[in-house]
């Protein structure tokens, strides 16, 4: 049930050393799959021997035999002899799309509740979409369980940074170069002052999950409005109330 993936955004270019010249990368510059499908594997199982030898992985039950060393080698030599599949294509429609689809997909939880149809006798009802099948949105019923285990599955460990930046992202250098690179382009820089711009909560709440906090969440048509707030004693935040208009 485990489907651990990276999604990497590559620039086509980058800033020569001296960070003078902006330059451009060639016209599919991208690695070839073959090629990259076997660095990946090399890697993979470098870091994977790496990790056997130092002593951080632990197998059990069905694998427990794997914790000797003779059958964890026969275990590499059959992995570095099979053919990995990697898979590169262009994004769908640009590139504005496809930070668009990171944006919601890094930002939001396993499965919001407008997904969630109905929960009743022990057993959740909720939408998906099935990919395979046209895209097609269809309906699935787990018991309470099982569908509480699969949303543990998308909850990352303590101490797992989700986004990481490298190169002109780095957070060290970023608005340097990227400052830089709009001045050597000719971007304006009237875009930086936008993408600053702050968002109301129930605006990012909203782009993020498609739920409007000021629409009635019983009747779907009402919208809410703040009537009152209330300053509790101490020194908690004041908490709005709100009520159907």
């Amino acid at each position: 049930m485990d489907h651990p993936h990276l999604h990497c955004l590559v620039p086509g270019g980058g800033l020569s050393l001296d960070g003078k010249r902006w330059i451009s990368s060639r016209r599919g510059f991208f690695i070839p799959v073959k090629v990259l499908s076997r660095l990946f594997r090399g890697k993979f199982l470098f870091y994977l021997k790496e990790a056997y030898r130092g002593g951080k992985l632990k197998f059990v039950g069905e694998i427990r035999s794997l914790g000797d060393t003779r059958k964890f080698q026969m275990m590499m030599d059959e992995l570095y002899r099979k053919q990995w599949v990697l898979y590169c294509k262009p994004p769908f429609r640009s590139p504005e799309q496809v930070l668009e689809y990171l944006g919601r997909y890094t930002h939001r939880v396993a499965i919001s509740n407008n997904r969630i149809i109905k929960v009743e006798e022990g057993k959740v009802t909720f939408r998906w979409r099935d990919y395979q099948d046209g895209n097609q949105n269809k309906q699935m019923t787990l018991e309470a369980f099982e569908f509480i285990r699969r949303f543990l599955l998308h909850i990352l460990p303590n101490n797992f940074v989700k986004i990481r930046h490298y190169g002109l992202l780095s957070n060290r250098n970023r608005k340097t170069k990227l400052r830089r690179c709009r001045e050597i382009l000719g971007v304006g820089a009237n875009r930086e002052q936008q993408s600053t711009e702050s968002e109301s909560w129930e605006e990012l709440l909203f782009k993020l999950t498609g739920i409007d906090p000021h629409l009635c969440p019983c009747c779907k048509k009402g919208r809410m409005v703040t009537r009152e707030i209330l300053s509790p004693q101490g020194h908690a935040p004041p908490m709005e109330v709100r009520w159907v208009a």
